[in-house]
């Protein structure tokens, strides 16, 4: 079927069956959080802690009286204004996408026929004398995708316009001119708002665009899904400046990253048959697994619903059913014992005479096990006890609270700069005027055991790639069932609290040979750590 009827103009006219204008607010569920992951993970963004609205369709702005782009002057449509009524040039003062989200070039719907009417519309109407069916196709199919996702997220869609290819993530060596060219067709349709912003080395002006209702309605009205690229890769080691190096030439090497790959895989293809929302809203709950350097580092397993704040996921459903997070004890910490052969007695945060301070040791161990430099970590600890450097951090945290709430809104809004003590390092629940070396030398000798691993070079990516040898355990073992990984933790459905709780433990008994608690965050009545049926029976 034919999207637009034949005669109908660029930008498309109020009463049509299909599209139906919306003008005012929409609720604004999500707000965007920074990670040094975030062009590797995949999802939605960061539950706020409220409700704040962004515009459906953004006042047109500084310097429209500029034609937007040739392509879009001379589509040859009949009588219209220089600049389309849904393209906006932005000024550089203003601010751009609060919560933009580069294209994911893997994405694409699981409707040919949708993307092929698109197509057809569009070479309709383009004065392009070349046109690669094949080339397109793939472009609308990416493009359609992220509108999706991003409109799952309530973020907007940041796009590179000059001519080049994004070399991360991008399978199928799509042009940003070539994307240019659609999401220019789906403004001049009255599908999206695009935003052209000006050429530039960062993001900070960078153009963007988010789907309209009519879009939306009618990618629902298909009934269209997010699906990942074929040729993903789901194992990815990245450079110490987090970019993803390309896959390697070496054939035992690109089949033992893919190897590593195959339980991200494996989660994905579960995940095609069962959905995950939050507040009535989807998340994609894909994953990519995370090398640093090298793949006897890092290997974590990665997803953007991690950034939901913990207190936020306990409202994530699966299937509709309610769900609960079960959580490994102390990790890091059992992990290194178990390197040594020895089980881990007792709590790993207390310290006898000391019982008043286990957050406090928590706190210390946490840092503990991801620092090379003792030294470091004690100055850390003492300057963290200091009551001035206290008052800052509590007066930096209350001015980035403003901050993202006003950013929720899709305000404008400063973001406060931290002071260097903080830049430093802060650790929370360290008491006032605390020693760092005396707290210091308490842990060291509460787990003399294990204390020669501290400190030592690369210690966090070697515990991260342990840790996450457990989850792929883990999730081998529960192929087929839904669940959400989180680093060291799984959330699944209620229903399946039992049988994850098993996998996970049998997963560290094989793996370490030892025994592991797991908690999970249920309320009052099951609070309590979780043990399996065959862990208590040894």
């Amino acid at each position: 079927m034919d999207l637009f009827p034949e005669d109908e103009e660029p930008c498309v006219k109020a009463g049509h069956p299909l599209i139906t204008p919306t003008y005012g607010f929409k609720q604004h569920v999500f707000v965007g959080g920074k990670s040094s992951n975030d062009d590797n993970t995949i999802g939605t963004g960061i539950v706020s802690t409220g409700m704040g609205c962004s515009l459906i369709c953004p006042i047109n702005v500084l310097g429209t009286n500029t034609a937007s782009t040739g392509y879009q002057y001379s589509l040859g449509l009949g009588p219209q204004l220089p600049l389309p009524f849904n393209v906006h040039r932005i000024d550089h003062g203003l601010s751009l996408a609060p919560n933009g989200r580069w294209s994911k070039f893997d994405y694409h719907i699981n409707k040919d026929g949708l993307v092929n009417d698109f197509l057809k519309d569009f070479r309709r109407f383009t004065i392009l004398k070349r046109l690669n069916k094949k080339v397109y196709f793939e472009a609308f199919d990416m493009v359609l995708a992220n509108l999706m996702a991003v409109h799952y997220s309530s973020s907007q869609l940041l796009l590179a316009r000059s001519n080049g290819k994004h070399k991360s993530s991008n399978p199928l060596g799509i042009d940003n001119r070539t994307i240019a060219f659609v999401t220019d067709y789906l403004a001049d349709r009255g599908l999206i708002d695009l935003h052209i912003g000006k050429q530039n080395d960062t993001d900070k002006n960078s153009s963007w665009c988010i789907p309209l209702q009519p879009l939306v309605a009618l990618l629902d009205r298909y009934d269209a899904r997010i699906r990942l690229h074929g040729k993903t890769q789901f194992a990815v080691v990245r450079d110490d400046d987090k970019n993803a190096i390309p896959m390697y030439t070496n054939r035992t090497k690109a089949n033992r990253l893919n190897k590593l790959g195959q339980p991200v895989r494996e989660h994905y293809e579960t995940w095609l048959i069962h959905t995950a929302t939050i507040d009535d809203n989807y998340l994609l709950p894909w994953l990519k697994r995370l090398f640093n350097k090298n793949m006897a580092l890092g290997g974590r397993f990665y997803g953007h619903y991690q950034q939901i704040p913990s207190a936020d996921r306990k409202r994530i459903r699966i299937d509709g059913e309610r769900t609960v997070e079960l959580d490994y004890k102390a990790v890091h910490i059992t992990l290194l014992y178990a390197l040594e052969g020895l089980p881990l007695e007792g709590d790993a945060y207390i310290i006898d005479g000391h019982k008043d301070k286990r957050n406090t040791f928590k706190a210390i161990c946490l840092t503990l096990v991801n620092t090379e430099k003792l030294s470091s970590l004690q100055a850390n600890v003492t300057r963290s006890g200091n009551p001035k450097v206290q008052q800052e951090s509590k007066s930096y945290k209350a001015k980035r609270e403003r901050y993202g709430y006003l950013k929720s809104l899709a305000l404008k809004a400063t973001e406060p700069t931290k002071p260097m003590s903080i830049r430093k390092g802060f650790i929370e629940n360290i008491p006032t005027n605390a020693n760092g070396s005396e707290l210091l030398e308490l842990i060291m000798d509460r787990h003399q055991p294990i204390a020669h691993h501290f400190g030592v070079q690369n210690i966090g990516l070697k515990l991260q790639k342990l840790d996450s040898e457990l989850m792929a355990n883990a999730l081998t073992k529960l192929d087929g069932m839904p669940c959400l990984p989180v680093h060291d933790s799984i959330r699944c459905r209620l229903s399946d609290m039992r049988m994850v709780t098993d996998a996970m433990i049998e997963a560290f008994r094989e793996l370490h040979g030892q025994k592991i608690v797991v908690t999970n965050d249920l309320s009052k009545i099951a609070k309590y750590p979780i043990q399996s049926n065959q862990a208590r029976s040894r």
